[in-house]
Formats: structure tokens, C-alpha cells, sequence
């Protein structure tokens, strides 16, 4: 049977007309809430970050809109990024961590920048550019097949940024990487059947001994300074902690044949890398805290004296929260006696690494685990740093929601936060 077609009458018809109408001024209202979040946008962008529209567009290097490698050349403004920053600068750059996603979202970094502004001794951001995920902050050049996410404008804040007289860090993890894994199961570490292997808490790994990785970790690093940044920091320049001795159990990772010890093969990567960053970025790693008591490379390739030979800085990871075993510097509950902790690993590091390449910028903690962390514990810390005659540190909080009421300068307070 065919459909059935029912002529409308004019009864009908009006209220429909009638029900049109009515709902028009609520389509004005919701156009003129558009237009008003729109102006707040282009008020965030163009007040709280002014700058020139040209230098933030989309041609910007590292942005994704290119189809093909970036050409720094013949731009007087690229050839501004990729100009090595002072030493001096970066021997005071103190900062803050910012995740990609943060950085990347206006209404959330608006909160970053502002307790920045509010302290002008704060100089330094340190941001994702490949995180734990595997992700970039957006589609790159062909070459690097990392999971872009959709953060176009990454480029643009990181120049106004620079134009604002702040030190940029990208921050780049190199080793773990759960997506470059599954992209490329041949370059991760794998199970004798050649399945992919996991440490224990689940996660994926690259090889470090394969040099395809350190090819793609550098690829990921000349693109963030196409983007701007000042320094390349590695994070998980490592061996996983689980995995001590795989290599003759029979788990496949290609290459270790031929290194000595995996803290050769890491600081052939770390020479690798410097080589390609030569003149146009500092170079920096992070490291365990424990890297400054430790005499070995703990099994995971990380030996203080051979890393500080091959990069510009060292980037322990000296949270007091982390040195969880008693006794560690005298102190049954070291994670209570923020200075102290500070001070002693501080000690250790700048004495093992006097004489070498790379100098010490500490990660403090900004965040509380079994204790609570507050003012007075952040202020221990950064003294710590500066009564080694150290200007620079960065705070680490994954959150990004940093203490109010700290001095991050010295404040010529002398003695640990006992002290009376």
C-alpha cells in the first residue's frame, strides 16, 4: 500500500507558524552568547597573550599545517627560535611543569599564567611535547608517527611566550611509549614469542638499544625547537625498573650485544642526541633522585657521572616523597624533612658532577603524598637548591595547581625547617 498523504488545513498550519516564531529569540540568544564567547576568546588570545598575528598563524613551524619538513631558513623570525638562549638564562630558569593538555587548553593555562604573573620570579614552563602516552600536541611533519593531539595553536603560545621573555623546556619522553610501540612492535621490547612486553604496572617500552628510536626521539626533538623551545628535557631516558637482566632471559632487545652495560648504550644515546641539538638547544635529562646515592647505574642505565658527561644539565628528581626508605640521609621518615633531603642530595650531585658538562637543575616537589606539602615545605626545598649557590629548579606538581605564599628567590634563610 502506498503512503498515506494528509493535506495540512489552515488551522493546522498556525500553531506551527506560531511555534517558528516563538522560537526565534531563543536562536538570537544563543548567536549572541556565541559572539560574546568568541570576543572572550579572542580577548584570552590577543589581551592576555598579545602578540603579532603573523608570528603566531599557522605557518609557524611544528604547528602541522606544512606537508612537509619545516624550512627555518629565509625567515628572520624562525631564525629567532632556533638561536641558542644564554647559558646565563638558562642557569636561572625557574619552572613550572605544564601538561600538554593544560598548555593546550586555554580556560585551563589561563590559571598557570596567571599565578606565574603573580610571580615574577617564576621565569621557566617546562611542557609536554611527547608524553607518557605517546602523544604530540598536534599532526607533525611526515617522519614522526606519533598520535597528534588537537592542540594547532601549540606553536603560537609557545612564541608569545618567548616573546615574553620566558624560558622554554620541552619536555620529551623518550623510552616510554605505549603508541610508538604498538605502531612499531619491531622497535619495542618484546617477549620471546614476539609479543609486546609490559613492565609491571602494564606499560610499553621501546628499546633503547635500537637506533631507530633515537632517530625518531630526534625527530620529535628538532620539531620542538621548529616550535620555539629553548632546551630538549628527556624523561624515561631509562631502562624500565623491572627490567633488570631481560636481555638474557630471552626477551628480544636487539642491539644490547653491543654495549657493555646499559649505561654505556644510554650514554651513547644522551652523545647521539647532543650531537644533533649542537648550537641550537640545550640538552638536558631527568633522573632518579636516587641517581646521586647510587654508585651504579641502579640497572637502568642511569649512572650520574656518565649522563652529566654527555648533557648540559642533570635533572634529579630529588622529592622528598620519593625517598621512601629510612634511614636515607638520617632520617627515619625522610619525606618530613623536605630541606634536609634537598640539601643532601644536592650535595651528593654537585660533588659527583664537578668538572663535567652537565649541571644541576633539580625537579622539587609541589605536591603532597603521605604528608602534606604546603608553603613552608616548597620554601625548604628552593632553599636547599640556592644554598648550593644553585639559581635553578623546577617545581612538579601533575596537577598543575602550584603553592601560593612561596619566595622563589633566596630569602637568606639558612638551616632546615626544624631549625627554631
Amino acid at each position: 500500500m502506498g503512503e498515506n498523504t494528509v493535506k495540512p488545513n489552515h488551522n493546522t498550519q498556525l500553531p506551527l507558524r506560531r511555534r517558528r516564531k516563538t522560537m526565534r529569540p531563543h536562536v538570537g540568544v544563543i548567536i549572541a552568547l556565541l559572539l560574546l564567547l568568541t570576543s572572550l576568546l579572542t580577548a584570552y588570545h590577543f589581551e592576555v597573550f598579545p602578540f603579532d598575528r603573523e608570528l603566531a598563524g599557522e605557518d609557524i613551524p611544528g604547528n602541522g599545517a606544512g606537508e612537509g619538513p619545516v624550512d627555518v631558513e629565509g625567515s628572520e623570525g624562525r631564525e629567532e627560535q632556533t638561536r641558542l638562549a644564554s647559558m646565563e638564562k638558562a642557569l636561572s630558569a625557574r619552572g613550572l611543569y605544564v601538561t600538554m593538555d593544560v598548555f593546550g587548553t586555554p580556560s585551563r593555562f589561563t590559571g598557570v599564567i596567571t599565578f606565574i604573573r603573580r610571580n615574577p620570579d617564576l621565569n621557566c614552563l617546562v611542557v609536554d611535547v611527547k608524553d607518557n602516552n605517546g602523544r604530540i600536541p598536534c599532526k607533525a611533519t611526515p617522519g614522526i608517527p606519533s598520535k597528534p593531539a588537537p592542540y594547532n595553536h601549540f606553536s603560537g603560545l609557545v612564541n608569545v611566550l618567548d616573546q615574553e621573555g620566558y624560558y622554554l623546556i620541552a619536555r620529551i619522553v623518550a623510552f616510554q611509549d605505549p603508541y610508538m610501540a604498538r605502531v612499531e612492535p619491531q622497535q619495542a621490547i618484546r617477549n620471546a614469542d614476539g609479543s609486546l612486553w609490559k613492565d609491571r604496572d602494564g606499560r610499553l617500552w621501546l628499546n633503547p638499544y635500537d637506533k631507530r628510536n633515537w632517530e625518531f626521539v630526534k625527530d620529535v626533538s628538532l620539531w620542538a625547537l621548529d616550535m620555539g623551545f629553548h632546551e630538549i628535557q628527556l624523561d624515561y631516558v631509562r631502562f624500565p625498573d623491572s627490567a633488570q637482566g631481560l636481555e638474557t632471559r630471552g626477551v628480544l632487545m636487539p642491539g644490547h650485544e653491543d654495549y657493555e652495560s646499559r649505561g654505556d648504550a644510554i650514554a651513547a644515546f644522551l652523545e647521539y642526541m647532543g650531537e644533533a641539538l649542537e648550537g641550537k638547544a640545550y640538552l638536558s635529562a631527568d633522573v632518579f633522585g636516587f641517581v646521586t646515592i647510587a654508585q651504579d647505574d641502579m640497572g637502568i642505565g642511569q649512572r650520574l657521572e656518565q649522563l652529566a658527561a654527555s648533557v648540559d644539565f642533570i635533572c634529579p628528581m630529588v622529592y622528598p616523597s620519593h625517598y621512601y626508605n629510612a634511614g636515607i640521609y638520617g632520617f627515619q621518615v625522610p619525606e618530613q624533612h623536605p630541606y634536609e633531603v634537598v640539601y643532601n642530595a644536592m650535595d651528593e650531585a654537585l660533588t659527583r658532577t664537578e668538572g663535567l658538562k652537565g649541571k644541576i637543575r633539580p625537579w622539587l616537589q609541589d605536591f603532597s603524598m603521605r604528608f602534606h606539602y604546603g608553603t613552608k615545605e616548597v620554601q625548604g626545598q628552593i632553599d636547599a637548591v640556592f644554598e648550593h649557590e644553585v639559581q635553578t629548579y623546577m617545581l612538579w606538581n601533575p596537577a598543575n595547581i602550584y603553592t601560593e605564599g612561596v619566595n622563589y628567590v633566596s630569602n637568606g634563610r639558612a638551616g632546615g625547617l626544624n631549625d627554631n
